[in-house]
């Protein structure tokens, strides 16, 4: 399978997209770029949508990369247009909000890799938002427009994505 050299990896919040990244990354010795420690700087203060899109426009415009994470809506039509493939972790809402409470009790004092400073928080709201998988909403219908649907890879559990990357 040839995935090509520019990945877009995306699903909704704690389906464990920067895990998959790191691991697909390694396989296919492509760097990682991680939305969160694009979007945000130390202690949760994001830097704002025309900012987020200007970097994305920057890393995207390389010959290999991995992008992985909640793509802003004003990048995702340029993102996906140039993306060779699009992998989407379409996980259930057991699953996401399983990690959510995993990765916040792991995470609440010793911030993620990928986020300096910003230890997680515990959030009802955000908790929700994963138990509705309301993010799914609007990535459904990007990735419905997409203009080649050859190049998005649906995985619908972490042992679909497990068996996935071990057959690269």
């Amino acid at each position: 399978m040839n995935l090509g050299t520019k990945i877009v990896i995306v699903g909704v919040s704690a389906s464990g997209k920067s895990t998959f990244a790191r691991k697909l990354g390694n396989n296919l010795h492509l760097s990682v770029t991680f939305m969160d420690a694009i979007m945000w700087k130390s202690g949760w203060n994001y830097i704002g949508d025309e900012e987020t899109v200007k970097k994305l426009h920057e890393v995207s415009e390389g010959n290999e990369w991995i992008i992985e994470g909640y793509i802003s809506k004003g990048a995702r039509t340029f993102l996906f247009d140039r993306a060779d493939t699009i992998i989407y972790l379409d996980y259930s809402r057991i699953t996401g909000v399983v990690r959510y409470l995993k990765r916040w009790w792991n995470h609440r004092n010793t911030p993620r890799p990928e986020l300096e400073g910003s230890p997680d928080k515990f959030d009802w709201k955000y908790l929700k938002l994963i138990w509705n998988k309301g993010e799914a909403i609007s990535l459904n219908k990007f990735l419905a427009e997409v203009s080649n649907q050859d190049k998005i890879i649906r995985l619908s559990s972490p042992r679909e994505a497990r068996g996935f990357l071990e057959g690269i």
